[in-house]
């Protein structure tokens, strides 16, 4: 906190500004003393509609009492939350915090609470793909695979032998690479195997994911 507010506010003033194309997630400590308070200003007075964690980045284990604080309250008032998932190449993030298992763990306590795993979890695509298999409210979103095309191509074809495609939400990783190069390079993800007799990712199964309506899908509007 500052006179100039917080990242919260901060966002909050981004999305007054583009109303129509933005939706505010609100971020959280566990280790901050006004966390609650926090969680129902930014949720109440800045219009909050969603919750974005990064446990390696945080450095908070997911699963310590003062996070599950958090995923309590947002199951209560039916706040999405999205998780930073899988690898990051900061040395001092714990890898550890953000691999998906510890998400079938928190859904196992939480089973109302809608989750989003963030880039498939990568490396850790098949550990994400049991989690959202498993758990109704458990979503994964797609955003950053393309950067790797083989291991984006084999996460896709695990995805439809697990059959959880219906519950990968389209992301892109913005302002790192754009929603045209995202939606082109998952288009273009089979030229990887061409002249192969390896699998295809089917047209509708890519155009299924891009098209979603994700919005709908979290109870968001």
């Amino acid at each position: 906190h500052n006179g100039r507010g917080n990242y919260n506010d901060a966002t909050a003033t981004f999305v007054r500004a583009f109303p129509d194309k933005l939706i505010g997630f609100m971020a959280l400590h566990p280790f901050d003393s006004d966390m609650m308070d926090e969680f129902e200003r930014c949720r109440t007075d800045l219009g909050m509609k969603g919750v974005k964690l990064g446990a390696n980045y945080q450095i908070f284990d997911p699963l310590e009492t003062r996070a599950l604080a958090i995923y309590a309250a947002a199951q209560k008032h039916g706040l999405p939350v999205l998780f930073h998932q899988g690898t990051s190449p900061v040395r001092t993030a714990p890898i550890r915090y953000a691999h998906p298992l510890l998400t079938d763990e928190i859904a196992i306590r939480y089973p109302d609470l809608k989750i989003i795993m963030a880039h498939l979890g990568h490396p850790w695509q098949v550990d994400t793909a049991v989690v959202v298999r498993k758990h109704p409210n458990v979503y994964a979103d797609m955003s950053a695979n393309f950067y790797r095309p083989y291991s984006f191509w084999e996460q896709m074809v695990k995805a439809i032998e697990w059959n959880i495609t219906d519950k990968i939400l389209f992301g892109t990783d913005f302002p790192v690479t754009t929603m045209q190069e995202s939606i082109d390079h998952f288009r273009n993800i089979n030229s990887i195997v061409e002249g192969t007799k390896l699998p295809r990712i089917p047209e509708e199964v890519i155009e299924g994911i891009i098209n979603r309506d994700s919005l709908s899908i979290l109870g968001l509007s």
